[in-house]
Parts: structure tokens; C-alpha cells; sequence
């Protein structure tokens, strides 16, 4: 997957069936009826890009995983990422793309891969994925249907775009560490 030359991702279409993408969603919306959704928590989560902090060890948000390849599953698993992309009010910003760091608990270990699961249709328009890939073409605008899976290299420099639909897009990230061994 990290080969320099091509572009640094690959879409893998409808890999998590609608039975597997709904049960994400449903335990999302039950979280929400449950326990509310504070502006507070709002505020929070947009600027740290990490919604619903408390449920990324949960099992029917992990559950996704059990649907993906073997190869996209090797190495340590990192805290999932879930992410919610509510309507942006702004009216342009600049968008400028970042590429993960490592953080200080790995001791040093590279990530492997970043693997998305897109939770509903994301694209240009309701702010989806954008990636500069490595072939020099970008930013690039991935369109993603439910289902569909995003592998990337973790030197692939990405970014959100601008929501300007009505509805939030969903999706939920998996990162994966080199072993420690």
C-alpha cells in the first residue's frame, strides 16, 4: 500500500454490507437518545475531529472490522476515530491538508495504515474525503457510497472539505500500528 510512485489510496467499494453500516448507525443515534448532545460536546468533538470519544472501543462500532480484508487488519489497532461532518457555516477557508502523527504512546512505530469506513455518501459537495495523492494531482475529492472503504498510506496528506448540505456525513476511521515485535 505505501507505494510512492502511485497515489497513496485505494477505494475498495461496498466491502461493509448495509446490515454492518446500519448497526454503526444505530448505535450512534441510540448514544444521542440516550445520553444528548450537548452543545458542549458539539463544540468539543468538532475541533478535536473525534466524536463520541467514549464509544471507540465499542463493539458495534468495531464490528465494521470483522467485514474488511485480513491484510487491512494487521498490526496493533489504534483507538477508532468516528467522525461526524455537521452542515459548515463558513463561507470559504482555506483547506489545508495534514498527515497523522504517531502518536507518543507507539514508542517510535509508524503506522501502517489509515483505513475509513464511509457510514453514508460522502463527497465533494457534503465535505468528503480530500487527498494531495503522491502522483502530484490534488487535492483530490473522493466520492464513497455506505460501504465503501478508504485505505490509505499514512504519509498521504488529507483534509475534510466543506459540508454544504443539509445532513452530517458519517464515517468512522481505524488506524493501525507496526508491531512492537
Amino acid at each position: 500500500m505505501a507505494d510512492p510512485t502511485g497515489p497513496g489510496y485505494e477505494i475498495l467499494r461496498g466491502v461493509v454490507p448495509p446490515e454492518g453500516v446500519d448497526r454503526v448507525l444505530r448505535r450512534l443515534h441510540l448514544d444521542i437518545v440516550r445520553n444528548g448532545l450537548g452543545a458542549e460536546d458539539v463544540g468539543r468533538w468538532i475541533w478535536a475531529a473525534h466524536w463520541f470519544p467514549h464509544l471507540k472501543w465499542d463493539d458495534e462500532i468495531l464490528s465494521v472490522l470483522e467485514y474488511l480484508p485480513d491484510r487491512l487488519r494487521s498490526g496493533e489497532q489504534c483507538d477508532a476515530q468516528i467522525l461526524l461532518q455537521p452542515p459548515d457555516e463558513a463561507e470559504e477557508v482555506e483547506l489545508v491538508p495534514h498527515v497523522d502523527t504517531v502518536p507518543d504512546w507507539a514508542d517510535g512505530r509508524p503506522y501502517l495504515r489509515i483505513v475509513g469506513v464511509a457510514l453514508s455518501p460522502a463527497h465533494e459537495r457534503n465535505g468528503g474525503l480530500l487527498v494531495w495523492p503522491f502522483d502530484g494531482e490534488g487535492p483530490v475529492a473522493l466520492t464513497l457510497e455506505p460501504g465503501d472503504v478508504v485505505v490509505m498510506d499514512p504519509q498521504l496528506p488529507h483534509t475534510s472539505g466543506l459540508n454544504r448540505e443539509g445532513a452530517m456525513r458519517y464515517a468512522v476511521y481505524f488506524r493501525f500500528l507496526r508491531p512492537s515485535h
